[in-house]
């Protein structure tokens, strides 16, 4: 499940299902496993994945041409969360292919899948609030992102609809770029957790076992992704998890 605040560092990762392959997801799956990575985002290609730099969006792009969708999304998490009860799965997405397959649907087979959580950058606190009691029941968290250009006021708001954890973007800008973690980082960091007893996940720029040791102590989850399907990319899966299990171990 989701970690306890204070916790000791988890390492967050991803799959685009159908990237490279539909066939490939669930042997990479496997080693992201196998490397001690406790929470896989299993992310829904989209052809418009605003948030998400390059590696991402070509990742999606391959993952459109080899079957990816809502519905093989959710096929996979059915095998996967039986195969791997010690990880904890994350539905990623945008919010249209949700809305076009019927959000009511979605949250019924996604928990009965066995996944425990959803990140959908761009779905609004504000329409998020209405489905509270439903996502609740089902035991499905809604992880709500805060950015650094995030009004006080609005942080409040997304930290009470949030369940099992915050999604900190650590800059602004999109996925896969350098960041720094410095002093404004840590003020970032203490001026959220005024607001949540849940635990943070820092995403955006986390691509080294640097930015894992300098983000220990500060978080509970680091969201190691768009450097881990470069990995897969370019050498391939069981290399990628090799490297992955490596850059795990290194953490301070």
């Amino acid at each position: 499940m989701f970690p306890a605040q204070y916790d000791d560092l988890q390492i967050m990762s991803h799959a685009v299902v159908g990237f490279p392959s539909l066939e490939e997801n669930e042997k990479a799956i496997a080693g992201l496993a196998e490397a001690g990575v406790k929470l896989i985002e299993l992310q829904v290609p989209f052809s418009d994945p605003v948030a998400d730099g390059h590696t991402l969006v070509n990742a999606c792009y391959e993952a459109l041409k080899h079957g990816g969708s809502v519905q093989a999304t959710l096929d996979l998490a059915q095998r996967v969360c039986a195969r791997h009860p010690e990880v904890t799965f994350i539905l990623m997405s945008y919010l249209n292919p949700l809305y076009r397959f019927g959000l009511e649907e979605l949250f019924k087979q996604a928990a009965a899948a066995g996944i425990k959580g959803m990140i959908v950058p761009d779905w609004p606190v504000e329409e998020i609030e209405p489905w509270l009691p439903q996502l609740d029941a089902l035991g499905l968290a809604p992880i709500l992102m805060v950015t650094p250009n995030t009004a006080p006021d609005r942080v409040k708001k997304i930290t009470r609809a949030s369940r099992g954890m915050i999604y900190v973007v650590s800059r602004m800008g999109v996925t896969g770029h350098e960041t720094h973690w410095g002093e404004k980082f840590q003020n970032y960091i203490t001026e959220i957790r005024k607001h949540t007893d849940l635990p943070l996940a820092v995403g955006f720029g986390v691509r080294t076992a640097d930015d894992l040791n300098a983000l220990s102590g500060k978080a509970e989850v680091a969201a190691f992704c768009s450097q881990y399907i470069e990995w897969q990319r370019d050498d391939g899966s069981d290399v990628a998890a090799d490297k992955m299990k490596t850059i795990i171990e290194a953490i301070a």
